[in-house]
C-alpha cells in the first residue's frame, strides 16, 4: 500500500501521538517510519530575531542566528533520539533526518507518492501570533501522497466515515480503509453527498462494493459535501475520517473554498486525506 512512512517530530504532544501512529501503520504495513525534524529558517532571519527581541523584551545583538540555530539543532537532536528509542519499544524500522528550511515545504518535499505522511494537527509554535499558519494543513496540500493528520488525544478507532465523490482521491481512501479495518477492526460507514441531481445511489454503491469488499453502511444524501460531512461525522460518533483531498479542481477551490480545509478545520478527530499523484 506505501513504501516509507514519514512523520514530522517537533516535540509537541501532537508530535508524539503521530509517532505513535506512524510507527504502528509501520508495523502492519511492515515499511520503514522516517521521523524528520525541522528547523524553521524563518526564525533564524535576523530581521525577525530583531522584531522578535522588541516584542518579548530580550537583548538583540547581531550574529544571534548562530546561536539559536545551534540550540534548535540541539534541541532536535533530542527529539530524535526519543523518537528512535520510541521506535525500538514498537519493534519498528526507524530513521531520523534533521534538516533546515520552511517545515511545510520540507515535510511534504521528503515524500514520493508511494509514501505517506503522518502528522499531529497542532504542532509547536515559537511565539503565539508569529508564524501562525497550520503547518499540517499546508503539508497536506502540498503532499504528492496521503497524509494522516492526527488531534493531540489519542482514540481507539471503533467507527470510520469514508467520504466519497467517486473521484481518483476517494477511490483511494475507500482502499485505504478497507485495508486498515484489519489493524483497527472498525465499522465502516461511506457517505455519498449529491450536489447535483442526476448520480444514481444505486450506480455510486455498486461502484463503492467493487472497491470495498468489506461489510459497510452507505448513507446517501444531498447538500454541501463539506457540511454533510461534518454532520455526519459529529452525530455518528465517527473516530477516523477518510477523504479525498483537494480533488474538485483550482477553480472552485480558489472561489467557493476547500472541502478539505473546512472538514480539517471543523472536525477535531484523525483524518486520513487520500491523494493520487499525478506525476
Amino acid at each position: 500500500m506505501f513504501k516509507r512512512i514519514i512523520v514530522g517530530v517537533d516535540g509537541s504532544p501532537a508530535s508524539l501521538t503521530a509517532s505513535k501512529y506512524a510507527l504502528r501503520l509501520g508495523n502492519f504495513y511492515d515499511i520503514p517510519v522516517v521521523g524528520i525534524y525541522v528547523v524553521d529558517v524563518r526564525l533564524l532571519e535576523e530581521s525577525f530575531l530583531a522584531d522578535l527581541a522588541g516584542v518579548l523584551g530580550f537583548t538583540y545583538y547581531e550574529g544571534i542566528s548562530s546561536r539559536i540555530k545551534d540550540f534548535l539543532e540541539k534541541q532536535g537532536d533530542a527529539i530524535l533520539t526519543e523518537f528512535s528509542a520510541l521506535g525500538r519499544e514498537y519493534g519498528a524500522r526507524v530513521s531520523v533526518v534533521q534538516t533546515t528550511g520552511v517545515p511545510y515545504r520540507e515535510i511534504a518535499g521528503q515524500a514520493d507518492p508511494e509514501d505517506l505522511i503522518v502528522l499531529g494537527k497542532v504542532g509547536r509554535k515559537p511565539v503565539k501570533g508569529i508564524l501562525m499558519g497550520s503547518n499540517s494543513e499546508k503539508v497536506a496540500r502540498l503532499a504528492r501522497c496521503p497524509v494522516f493528520l492526527v488531534p493531540e488525544e489519542e482514540r481507539e478507532f471503533r467507527r470510520a466515515l469514508v467520504a466519497y465523490d467517486r473521484s481518483d482521491n476517494a477511490k483511494l481512501a475507500l482502499r485505504v480503509c478497507g485495508s486498515l479495518r484489519e489493524l483497527y477492526g472498525y465499522e465502516i460507514e461511506v457517505l455519498f453527498v449529491e450536489e447535483d441531481k442526476g448520480e444514481s445511489p444505486k450506480e455510486v454503491e455498486r461502484e463503492v462494493s467493487d472497491l470495498l469488499p468489506v461489510e459497510y453502511k452507505f448513507i446517501y444524501t444531498t447538500g454541501l459535501p463539506e457540511e454533510r460531512i461534518v454532520n455526519v461525522a459529529k452525530d455518528k460518533g465517527i473516530d477516523l475520517l477518510f477523504l479525498g483531498a483537494y480533488g474538485k479542481g483550482r477553480f472552485k477551490e480558489l472561489f467557493l473554498g476547500s472541502v478539505t480545509s473546512f472538514v480539517i478545520h471543523n472536525l477535531d478527530i484523525p483524518m486520513f486525506l487520500t491523494k493520487v499523484s499525478k506525476d
